[in-house]
């Protein structure tokens, strides 16, 4: 048998550690990853193929469900396993869709959740090669978030301008700057008073990356790959794109992070090769 590698999902640390450490004595065969929030665990997911992953249910920005979607999409043949003290008949029954291959009422023992993972773990045999580039699409409901793969749909080359505004329209957002690391608007599209960009951009770019440098100097490590600031009327949300520039997007509280965060990563993404 071949290493296996399971993700552990919570944002509660203290519940995460305790997994970590717990599973972590199920010896070498067994490489255990965690994420505090679904932002890093969508971005392990994208990198990396997990056997198994097992997440909680009640998480902020995106719920459990949310990344199971996610995780049907781009690794379809990965086992998923839910958490949840909300009661698993009942949320079973809203996700037979989903094709969730296990519930894991809290509280539990660890000799369960040990268990959980040698046996859904191991009935993924050979899976396919790991694409972490499959592009998909987020589509939102006022209930649910939807994510589909397209698999028939042909790559279109957009200019930096058509993939900004492709984001404000996606996310719902109020307004995007795309802005370079000195502090100077590339390009803006939305509702942001003209008066200010040259003075908002300025800002964004000394908030993220003042603290970056800072970490770096500490711990020789660019930890700061995003940033997230939260207002009364409207959030701010900072995505860095390839350490040359920033993806600034200003959106309305009643939105959801989740999704907001969803596509600007992918958009980020998109534009890497365009301001090389």
């Amino acid at each position: 048998m071949g290493q296996k590698h399971v993700l552990i999902v919570d944002d509660d640390k203290s519940i995460l550690r305790m997994l970590e450490f717990g599973l972590k004595k199920l010896g070498p065969n067994y490489h255990i990853s965690t994420a505090e929030s679904m932002y890093s665990a969508m971005d392990q997911i994208e990198d990396t193929f997990f056997d198994l992953i097992i997440t909680d249910y009640m998480m902020p920005g995106m719920t459990g469900i949310d990344l199971v979607r996610a995780v049907r999409s781009i690794s379809p043949d990965t086992q998923v396993v839910l958490m949840t003290a909300y009661g698993t008949n009942k949320l079973r029954s809203t996700t037979d869709n989903l094709d969730i291959d296990g519930y894991l009422s809290k509280p539990f023992t660890m000799d369960q959740i040990r268990d959980i993972v040698r046996q859904t773990a191991n009935s993924v045999v050979d899976p396919p090669p790991f694409q972490p580039d499959t592009r998909y699409t987020l589509v939102e409901t006022s209930d649910e978030v939807n994510i589909t793969r397209n698999e028939n749909k042909p790559v279109t080359h957009m200019s930096v301008t058509e993939h900004l505004h492709q984001l404000q329209v996606n996310a719902g957002s109020r307004a995007v700057m795309l802005i370079n690391k000195q502090g100077s608007s590339v390009q803006v599209v939305g509702q942001i008073n003209p008066d200010k960009v040259d003075d908002i951009c300025k800002l964004v770019a000394s908030n993220h990356y003042g603290p970056a440098k800072l970490a770096n100097l500490l711990d020789n490590k660019k930890t700061f790959k995003a940033s997230f600031y939260e207002g009364d009327s409207y959030n701010l949300y900072v995505c860095d794109v390839n350490g040359k520039s920033l993806l600034a997007v200003v959106f309305d509280v009643k939105l959801r992070p989740g999704v907001v965060w969803f596509y600007t990563k992918q958009t980020a993404t998109a534009l890497e090769p365009l301001i090389m």
